[in-house]
């Protein structure tokens, strides 16, 4: 074998991945657009141009090295008694071609790794929530369906918590969507920071946030409490508005023979339970009932009837048979794409 040509199947095969690279992103990117996630589809786009036009570049180097390597072959094949002289010439057109092509693949590098920093970055962008920092939706589904695969083969169980925020529409109407910005940034801080072990942590959608937690049940309730407890202590001050900030919660644990829309029907019940309930407390449910975790205190236990608890009560059943319908559209898509 010519000892240039392992640069050559270098070269070719840096050029080759870069394209497949720059392929795969925009497949990637492609399937998942309609999905609403936070990227600049026009920066993306001119990231992929720019990437496919600097592959095309690099692909014309080593095809310019390719014939330069053939040329000089043909002049050796045509003069096999060529003088010492014309060996030590082409020799040095052959070093000369292979410098190029090297400070060609040391460039190649640099750009590589500019281009996979700026493919993470995107990636990032496509699995986080733009306003809260906190995994999006998507992801959290995702990391749904790594633990229940986990515990489909390794029996190891996992719950499911949902966070709502208490009178979330009220807040917005009353301070404003800027201030309602605020307080959810702010309840996703708090979020990270008491729910730091979980194992996955979203912003679920609107004003509602979700947990994944490996531990049982009655710890994950646990955790969502104390979350609570440390809202309900503390203010979100937006400009010179302070807004108090409570949430109701809602656990349940994956059960024997469970499917994902049961975990998440079980929790989205003992959520409802806690907003029905009084709201700013936290119910898990047991695979049979809703439970209620928090120590309520004996006065506010029971919630008197009025028009406005009718009124909710009627909102939040609406709520109840939307978000079933919700589950069993997504239950449905996961069992096609299985």
């Amino acid at each position: 074998m010519p000892p240039n040509t392992p640069i050559f199947i270098l070269g070719l095969a840096v050029g080759t991945c870069l394209l497949l690279i720059g392929l795969l992103v925009g497949f990637w990117f492609g399937r998942r657009a309609g999905g609403g996630d936070l990227v600049d589809r026009r920066q993306f786009l001119d990231f992929l141009r720019e990437l496919s036009q600097w592959t095309s570049e690099f692909s014309g180097d080593v095809s310019k090295y390719q014939s330069q390597l053939t040329s000089i072959s043909q002049e050796v094949e045509g003069n096999p008694s060529a003088p010492k002289e014309e060996i030590s010439g082409l020799l040095a057109k052959i070093m000369q071609a292979n410098q190029q092509l090297q400070a060609r693949l040391d460039s190649a590098e640099s750009k590589l790794e500019t281009q996979t920093d700026q493919i993470s970055n995107y990636l990032e962008e496509a699995r986080t929530d733009g306003l809260t920092g906190l995994m999006n939706r998507r992801a959290f589904d995702k990391a749904t369906d790594e633990l229940f695969e986990q515990w489909q083969h390794k029996e190891q169980s996992f719950a499911l918590g949902l966070v709502d925020i208490d009178h979330f529409k009220h807040i917005n109407d009353t301070y404003g969507h800027p201030a309602g910005d605020a307080v959810l940034k702010e309840v996703a801080r708090q979020l990270q920071q008491e729910l730091g072990n979980a194992y996955c942590v979203a912003r679920y959608g609107g004003e509602e946030f979700a947990m994944l937690s490996v531990a049982p049940v009655a710890s994950a309730a646990e955790a969502l409490d104390e979350l609570r407890q440390t809202l309900e202590g503390i203010q979100v001050t937006h400009e010179d508005q302070v807004i108090q900030v409570t949430m109701s919660g809602g656990a349940a644990e994956i059960g024997p023979d469970d499917k994902i829309g049961n975990l998440v029907r079980h929790a989205d019940e003992a959520l409802y339970a806690a907003k029905l309930g009084g709201r700013n407390r936290v119910y898990l449910h047991d695979g049979t009932i809703c439970r209620l975790v928090t120590q309520v205190a004996a006065d506010t236990a029971e919630v008197p009837e009025s028009a406005e608890t009718e009124n909710d009560r009627d909102q939040l059943q609406s709520r109840v048979q939307e978000r079933l319908r919700r589950i069993v559209e997504e239950e449905s898509r996961r069992v096609v794409e299985r």
